[in-house]
């Protein structure tokens, strides 16, 4: 690695900065039924350990040195879900909150330990592939409903309040909840502004510290101090400390009610196939920033190990973390030991009894979720419209809408219908294959411009020629398109020399060619 121990060290503790408010944040993602209130002492932690649990399977197992991984934005989703599905059931028939914490702790980590088996075997099968037949525009759907739910999320962090339905937004007509949510909204939009513009990976951690010191310099500036910030509902409210040898006394197999599994199969299917494309797409996304090619089916299975680890911990669903597993590489730490002391780091958060909650700014914690609402909601509903088709974008935008209506799993399905319809009426257009004008862009010599002007571009007789090709090209219809072409180019296939030209024209040889 570049630069020594010390490095290492500064690294780790940056990932670290990045890493905790957002998981405290994932924490009130999953756990966003109102049953779990009075645990959120507690809960954070197991999402920080469950972080930890991930991080070492991927600093035992992957073949990157410098990987990070934690519990990811992907599946929470499914979680929070499940973990609704389990709430309303027991409450609805007379359970108690307890039955509700024990289940939940129970099978949400039976399915993320079942989850990782899953991986596992795609990836020693090498299976990973068939991942791709989620079609795209769909995953990209649930990716935006991600991003909307975490700034959702954000925003009832920031005031204290459950929000999980549309009806939810009322909330902010309060204007002392309004209050409180502004500055949230504000300080997601500076940080996904500095995410996506800032030429310098520091600046991003940089502005994750500046926030809350701001605050803090504020209230006790005014006199304020914490009490003051406390009564105003600027930080949450002081809640007693919670020993780790208690976080796993929350669970009581006794009250588990494991009737609930296969009300919750269908969700966990979802999960599934979301879960591991998401894993696809973060090992390719590495791969292309490193300029390296990785073995994707491995990388799964190090994904699956890593998920069966935290499963088997009472842990939740992750995945490599792209955006911090790039800047660790980056900076040319290329050693197992900044994960070993993000390990560690991980530890101390989650052995240490001071609640987060009760002391950093609500508003801060909800920003890095609404940070993660903005860049995913940007990212899949702008950004990718100039990436898809016109009907590609259509099936994005069913889904995402679809989701709201009628809930994930029947939303992605709505989605996955959509998009075979759509298929279906794609392919089934005919070929057709239109001489267009078009001439090169690129800046020439101005004797080389007259060559391509006079021989290239040749009014009577060019000898480029460029064709717009619409539709689906089909085994059967390539014969006859490859004829239209020489005709239209008027090579004659009676001619030794012509048929050459036609056999290196096919498109056939072309991919054989682009594969040598």
């Amino acid at each position: 690695g570049k630069g020594g121990f010390l490095n290492i060290i500064v690294y780790a503790v940056i990932n670290i900065i990045i890493s905790v408010p957002g998981l405290y944040g994932y924490a009130a993602v999953i756990f966003n039924h109102p049953v779990f209130a009075d645990r959120m002492n507690a809960l954070p932690k197991l999402v920080i350990f469950s972080s930890c649990m991930h991080q070492l399977g991927f600093t035992l197992f992957s073949s990157l040195p410098f990987a990070i991984g934690t519990v990811q934005d992907a599946g929470l989703i499914f979680l929070s879900a499940m973990s609704n599905i389990i709430a309303e059931d027991i409450l609805n028939s007379g359970g108690t909150a307890e039955e509700v914490v024990s289940t939940t702790l129970v099978l949400l980590p039976l399915g993320t330990a079942a989850l990782g088996l899953v991986l596992v075997v795609m990836g020693k099968f090498r299976l990973a592939d068939a991942v791709s037949y989620l079609p795209m525009p769909v995953v990209g759907g649930y990716l935006a409903f991600i991003g909307y739910f975490c700034l959702m999320a954000g925003v009832a962090l920031c005031i204290s309040e459950s929000m999980m339905e549309l009806k939810d937004w009322a909330y902010l007509f309060d204007p002392h909840n309004l209050l409180l949510a502004v500055p949230g909204l504000g300080a997601g939009l500076v940080l996904t502004y500095i995410s996506r513009t800032a030429t310098n990976e520091m600046m991003l951690p940089v502005a994750m510290i500046v926030i809350p010191a701001v605050f803090y310099a504020i209230i006790f500036a005014t006199g304020a101090g914490i009490e003051g910030a406390r009564e105003g509902g600027w930080v949450g409210e002081v809640m007693p400390p919670v020993p780790v040898t208690d976080l796993f006394q929350l669970v009581d197999l006794s009250l588990v009610r494991w009737a609930l599994v296969s009300k919750c199969i269908a969700t966990w299917i979802g999960m599934v196939f979301v879960v591991s494309f998401a894993s696809c797409l973060d090992v390719a996304a590495i791969s292309m920033d490193m300029g390296e090619a990785l073995d994707t089916n491995r990388e799964l299975a190090t994904v699956g190990i890593c998920n069966f680890i935290s499963g088997c911990t009472i842990g939740f669903t992750g995945s490599y973390i792209f955006s911090q597993t790039i800047f660790t590489y980056r900076t040319g730490c290329h050693s197992k030991w900044i994960g070993i002391l993000i390990m560690i780091m991980f530890i101390c958060v989650v052995v240490s009894t001071v609640n987060f909650l009760q002391v950093a700014p609500l508003f801060f914690l909800g920003s890095t979720l609404i940070f993660i609402g903005y860049d995913l909601l940007y990212e899949w509903l702008i950004e990718v419209r100039h990436k898809l088709l016109l009907t590609e974008y259509f099936v994005l935008l069913a889904t995402f809408v679809a989701i709201h209506i009628i809930g994930i799993d029947a939303g992605i399905l709505f989605g996955v219908i959509v998009a075979v319809v759509d298929f279906v009426f794609t392919t089934a257009r005919v070929s057709s294959l239109t001489k267009v004008q078009k001439r090169s862009r690129a800046v020439w010599k101005p004797e080389d411009w007259k060559l391509l002007d006079v021989h290239g571009y040749n009014p009577q007789c060019p000898k480029i020629v460029t064709f717009e090709l619409k539709g689906s090209v089909f085994f059967g219809t390539s014969l006859q398109l490859l004829s239209d072409i020489t005709d239209e180019i008027g090579l004659d296939p009676a001619s030794e020399e012509d048929r050459m030209d036609m056999a290196m024209m096919s498109p056939h040889r072309g991919g054989y060619m682009l594969t040598k």
